[in-house]
C-alpha cells in the first residue's frame, strides 16, 4: 500500500500498550483486569464494533452514492475481511511488534483469527485513547487515501451531549452535559416550554437536476443480505463448480473459535470466522459469493 495514513496513537499508558502488543500466549492466567479498560478481550469486542461502524459510515458517505444498500454491504464485507486486515497489518509492520511465545510465532502470525483479533484490539485501544472521529478518519483513509474526511463526521446537534474519548490518561476529566433551556411558565396560562431548535444531523445539498431514471428491465440478482449457504452451493452447482469448506477450530472446547474457508474448485474465495462452525461457514460463503461476482 503506497499511501498509508498515520496510525492513531495509543501511547500515554504503559499497561495499555503492553496489553495491545502482547499475545495471549505470553499472558499469565488469572491476571486481574485493568481498572480503566478491562482486558484485551474487551478491547477486541469494542474494536470490532467500532471498525465495522467506521467502514459502514465511510461507505455511506461515499459520493456518488452507491446504487443500493446491497452494494454497500458487499463492500463492507470486502473491507472487513481477513485479507484486507492482513494487508494493513503487514503494511504497518504491526505483526513485528506483537510479542508472541517463541514456539507459536509462525502459527499465530498466519492465523486469520488471531491476526483479526490483534487488529480489533488495536482499533479498540485507538478508540478509547482518541475517540471516534480520529478512528473514523484513519479507517476512511485506509479504504481511500483521497477520502474527504469532512464527509464522515457530521456536526453534533446543539441539544445532544457529545462524548469525549472514553479513556484518558493519566487523569479523567468529568464530562459536562449541555442542559436544555426552559422558559418560566406563567401561572394562569398554558405552559410554554421552549427548547433550542435542533440542527439537522445531515443536510445534503439539493441536486440541481433530478436523478436519472432506473433501467426499465434490471437484471435479476440476489442481494448479499439474502445470500446463504444453500444459495451459494446451488449457484456453484449450476455453474459446475466444486465447493469445499475446510474448517479449523482453536480455543477451549467450551468457547471455540472457528475459521472456515470457502474454496471454489480448490481456490480459496472466502474466509469466515465465528463462535460456531455454522456462522463461520455462512460468512465464508458470503465472501466467496462477492469474490465470484455473482451478486452483480
Amino acid at each position: 500500500m503506497s499511501t498509508l495514513p498515520p496510525l492513531p496513537k495509543i501511547d500515554g499508558d504503559v499497561d495499555l500498550m503492553l496489553d495491545v502488543y502482547t499475545h495471549s500466549s505470553l499472558r499469565s492466567p488469572g491476571v486481574s483486569m485493568n481498572e480503566n479498560y478491562g482486558d484485551t478481550q474487551r478491547l477486541e469486542d469494542l474494536g470490532a464494533k467500532v471498525f465495522d461502524l467506521a467502514v459502514t459510515v465511510h461507505l455511506y458517505n461515499e459520493r456518488p452514492v452507491m446504487n443500493s444498500a446491497e452494494e454497500m454491504r458487499s463492500k463492507r464485507i470486502q473491507f472487513t475481511s481477513f485479507a484486507t486486515i492482513d494487508s494493513w497489518l503487514d503494511s504497518y509492520g504491526l505483526k513485528k511488534k506483537l510479542r508472541i511465545a517463541p514456539s507459536e510465532i509462525n502459527a499465530i502470525v498466519t492465523d486469520p483469527v488471531e491476526m483479526t483479533k490483534y487488529f480489533h484490539i488495536y482499533v479498540g485501544a485507538a478508540y478509547i485513547c482518541n475517540g471516534q472521529d480520529i478512528v473514523q478518519n484513519w479507517i476512511s483513509r485506509l479504504i481511500d487515501p483521497n477520502a474527504d474526511v469532512s464527509m464522515t463526521s457530521a456536526p453534533p446537534r446543539a441539544d445532544v451531549y457529545v462524548h469525549p474519548p472514553r479513556y484518558q490518561s493519566p487523569a479523567y476529566s468529568q464530562p459536562q452535559y449541555a442542559q436544555p433551556q426552559y422558559s418560566q411558565p406563567q401561572y394562569g396560562h398554558a405552559n410554554t416550554y421552549s427548547t433550542p431548535p435542533r440542527q439537522p444531523y445531515f443536510s445534503p445539498s439539493q441536486p440541481s437536476s433530478p436523478p436519472p431514471p432506473l433501467p426499465s428491465n434490471p437484471m435479476p440478482s440476489v442481494g448479499i443480505s439474502l445470500v446463504n449457504l444453500a444459495i451459494v452451493n446451488q449457484t456453484a452447482a449450476q455453474k459446475g463448480i466444486h465447493v469445499s469448506y475446510p474448517a479449523e477450530q482453536v480455543g477451549p472446547s467450551h468457547q471455540p473459535t472457528w475459521t472456515v474457508r470457502c474454496c471454489m474448485n480448490g481456490e480459496e474465495k472466502g474466509i469466515g470466522v465465528g463462535k460456531s462452525q455454522k456462522i463461520a461457514k455462512e460468512d465464508a460463503a458470503k465472501q466467496a459469493w462477492v469474490a465470484m461476482g455473482w451478486g452483480s
